[in-house]
């Protein structure tokens, strides 16, 4: 199928400018971001044909996307500055306009005006982390989720954590490499997204719909649910130890 290939290609690019953006913000070398970019954008498909007994996984069968994410990556690490230098930056004008001055009495505005730029940097990083992880995530849990449905139709329990375990593989690896606690764990509505795009996937197909509706219908719910989430910060209940003074 046309648009699986397609929805395949554009995950793996999301995935992998993520893992690479990661990579470079933890100031990782040219081989550590290339890795992060392809263990991010290949690591949810192959613990998926793992668990579905696909084996040898398809990244290694058909290494087209272990390639693309190279490129990617290495494109990154050498565009990324680029684009950033020619981000906005505040000016004295625009200190004086703010009065940010006098939150660091003991810096000169030249020192200020690298502070903030360098600040917002970071937040422009973050959020094209934030939302190429959301792309990689809709679409590869699309795509997860059509791999189980036609091996096992219906099961929609595995349709569902088979749509989840390859859109949150990739990241969890990631983060775990770089040794921050995985997005799935600590960041807003996450894996819910992809459990509700699996659902929506499931009952299209059950009902017969045309699988380009299945497929748009699972991006458009896991990406819109995250994006929100995000807009939002929108989180499930965690515990508090502190407040109930409680040593874990």
């Amino acid at each position: 199928m046309l648009l699986l290939k397609v929805f395949e290609i554009i995950g793996t690019i999301a995935f992998a400018i993520s893992g690479a953006l990661v990579g470079m913000q933890k100031k990782l070398d040219l081989f550590g971001v290339t890795f992060l970019g392809i263990i991010t954008a290949v690591g949810g498909g192959i613990f998926r044909d793992i668990i579905l007994g696909n084996t040898p996984p398809t990244a290694f069968v058909k290494p087209n996307y272990c390639f693309i994410s190279i490129i990617t990556s290495i494109s990154i690490f050498y565009l990324y500055p680029r684009i950033a230098r020619k981000h906005k930056k505040y000016t004295n004008k625009n200190v004086d306009q703010l009065e940010v001055i006098n939150k660091y009495t003991n810096m000169t505005k030249d020192q200020v005006l690298r502070l903030i730029n360098k600040q917002n940097q970071m937040i422009t990083l973050k959020r094209i982390i934030l939302i190429s992880d959301a792309i990689g995530l809709a679409t590869f849990t699309a795509v997860g989720s059509n791999l189980a449905f036609y091996n096992v139709k219906s099961n929609l329990f595995l349709v569902v954590c088979m749509g989840l375990v390859t859109g949150v593989g990739g990241g969890i690896l990631r983060d775990t490499f770089v040794q921050d606690t995985p997005l799935i764990f600590r960041k807003e509505i996450y894996a819910v997204a992809s459990i509700i795009g699996g659902i929506s996937f499931y009952v299209c197909k059950v009902n017969k719909l045309n699988y380009m509706i299945a497929f748009y219908l699972c991006f458009t719910l896991t990406f819109v649910s995250r994006m929100i989430a995000m807009k939002l910060n929108l989180n499930l209940p965690k515990f508090n130890s502190d407040k109930y003074k409680i040593r874990l």
